[in-house]
């Protein structure tokens, strides 16, 4: 658990003087009983150590991971976060100079054991808010002025959040003996708040804005938890239960849905694209350099009904253009010189990344096969 991880660093760094003190609350009975300051140390010290912001959502999950420890009588964990609290306050002696020095190192420890710790919900939350932080500092240019991403849980961070795909033969029709021809494709996609969407997001997760997903498609919006080396789903309004068992990096279908198993998708984050790539020799060709620019020759005309993220449909303008582009997050983001911005779902895997930056294809969408020539 969290507490366990940071009580093995905590002792090579200290904290911030400025957390206020508030008056002690006893939150869960023990010995000692876990109090309110005990909470509120913890959270300063990750706030601090991290340069993060921790809203209330996640300080509400992280008192959670902290009670938990009393209710189910842990000693172990009940003691490191003891130690964490009796560190930090001699600790809060020390002067500010002594401090910052030794935030750095103390940051590098804290982050390998959250990293340590893939399958704990606030360690994947942590990790992915001080990514997410780190990557508002390094914003590309043609992306200065324009709004910040709504979506400030960055996946991949952590080795499991992410967008995952399925590829399965088509099951045995019950009007028929024989299979049918053609295969399923899905698509799974896990967040580092514990959300979870039984789907592709329409234009990928640059900007991706889960409480809008979760209003326009509840009956694939959900939560999940780590259990056991288990991925327990809970779906949609009804919260039905899934479990998902793991074999190496692949993710199994839950028995009820059939066979299969989801491949994770790297999220591709700065990729840079050289060459020209189309669907087909008859259709128009987008062409990529490694500056980020894009030449496009209308290659999205066909297609077909596009779906955006509020769920309403339209049909691609189709107008050729040109101008910069950023590959972040699983998203394909192509900002035109005369001002129109287009985001697509950008799959590639690992094969196709080992040709980098002439990569030998990709898919948009969720099945636009883009392949160089």
């Amino acid at each position: 658990m969290l507490s366990a991880a940071l009580a093995i660093i905590i002792v090579h760094g200290a904290v911030s003087t400025a957390t206020a003190q508030k008056a002690d609350v006893i939150l869960q009975s023990g010995e000692p009983p876990l109090t309110q300051s005990m909470v509120d140390k913890t959270l300063a010290l990750l706030k601090w150590a991290l340069e993060v912001e921790i809203s209330e959502e996640y300080r509400s999950k992280l008192q959670q991971v902290l009670a938990h420890a009393w209710q189910s009588k842990s000693k172990d964990e009940m003691k490191s976060t003891v130690d964490i609290v009796n560190i930090h306050d001699k600790l809060m002696q020390m002067s500010p100079n002594e401090r910052e020095a030794r935030r750095p190192p103390l940051r590098e420890a804290i982050l390998q054991n959250l990293r340590n710790e893939p399958d704990d919900e606030m360690s994947r939350i942590l990790v992915s808010m001080f990514e997410a932080s780190r990557a508002k500092t390094t914003v590309p240019i043609d992306r200065a002025n324009s709004s910040p991403p709504s979506n400030d849980l960055r996946v991949g961070a952590d080795g499991f959040t992410g967008v995952y795909r399925m590829l399965r033969p088509r099951a045995i029709n019950i009007n028929s003996t024989t299979p049918e021809s053609g295969y399923w494709i899905e698509y799974i996609t896990f967040l580092p708040n514990g959300n979870v969407y039984w789907s592709l997001p329409p234009e990928g997760l640059l900007d991706f804005d889960a409480s809008l997903t979760a209003r326009t498609d509840p009956d694939d919006w959900g939560t999940y938890s780590v259990k056991n080396g288990e991925i327990h789903v809970l779906r949609g309004p009804s919260k039905k239960l899934y479990v998902i068992t793991r074999t190496g990096d692949r993710l199994n279908n839950p028995p009820s849905l059939g066979k299969g198993s989801f491949r994770p998708i790297p999220n591709a984050d700065g990729l840079k694209l050289e060459g020209n790539y189309r669907r087909s020799e008859s259709e128009p060709t987008i062409t990529f350099t490694v500056d980020g620019r894009f030449r496009d020759g209308g290659v999205f005309r066909n297609f077909g009904t596009l779906v955006r993220p509020d769920g309403s449909h339209y049909q691609d303008d189709g107008i050729p253009g040109s101008g910069t582009y950023i590959i972040q997050q699983n998203t394909l983001e192509l900002r035109y010189s005369d001002g129109r911005v287009k985001r697509h779902p950008f799959i590639v895997f690992p094969e196709n990344l080992a040709k980098k930056p002439a990569v030998d294809g990709f898919i948009l969408r969720r099945e636009e096969r883009f392949q160089r020539y």
